[in-house]
């Protein structure tokens, strides 16, 4: 190899296996907030099965995944269920996947209602391919959803970080903000720690798969 062959070659760095976390902000949204928190609201107080399940599993909280999760599906939700569908597809072609001939499905969407005391322990979303939320009331210390590194085999013996920063943690936390749209890949756990404000934290939670298309 000559010397000018060697020249034109740079060292750096090679990234693998990637994380993508998906950040976008939905169209209107100041216009349609009160709506949307009437909505999440009227659900859950007309939604008694729903209440019983969430106290056995989601402790102090609401989330309608065990009764409503077809959200998707109501006429009021319409705009936001399209924008989480072009969202969605943009996810999945920054993944590089084959979206020629699959495009990404949703299959669920579902209301939460964390107030004071309330969290959601770690948990992944089985079944679905890309998975997120959209933040629809958020108080001032409304804590933030934490993603854990799925690389169990780092945990094993790992050196000392220079500093706290998302490339180098364990745990990487995204603030909530109203208005807000997460999407990250379906396998990848999750938690919200405890809700220490005064007021409730209100979400609405979905997934997708990648099907055929027709």
């Amino acid at each position: 190899m000559t010397n000018s062959q060697n020249s034109q070659k740079k060292d750096g760095l090679r990234v693998l296996f990637p994380t993508l976390i998906y950040e976008a902000w939905i169209p209107g949204f100041d216009a349609e907030q009160q709506n949307l928190i009437s909505f999440v609201r009227n659900l859950r107080d007309n939604d008694q099965e729903g209440q019983r399940l969430s106290a056995l599993e989601y402790p102090s909280g609401y989330t309608s995944y065990f009764t409503q999760s077809r959200l998707f599906t109501d006429a009021a939700l319409e705009s936001i269920v399209n924008f989480i569908h072009q969202t969605a597809e943009n996810y999945a072609q920054l993944h590089h996947w084959d979206i020629q001939n699959y495009q990404p499905v949703i299959n669920a969407l579902f209301a939460n209602i964390n107030p004071k005391f309330s969290f959601h322990p770690e948990h992944l979303h089985p079944y679905s391919h890309i998975s997120g939320v959209f933040y629809v009331k958020i108080g001032p210390d409304s804590p933030a959803i934490s993603f854990k590194d799925p690389r169990m085999a780092r945990w094993m013996m790992p050196p000392a970080a220079d500093g706290s920063r998302p490339e180098n943690a364990f745990h990487a936390p995204v603030k909530p903000e109203a208005g807000k749209l997460l999407m990250f890949p379906s396998w990848l756990e999750h938690s919200v720690p405890q809700n220490k404000s005064e007021e409730d934290r209100i979400s609405m939670s979905f997934n997708f798969e990648m099907r055929p298309r027709k």
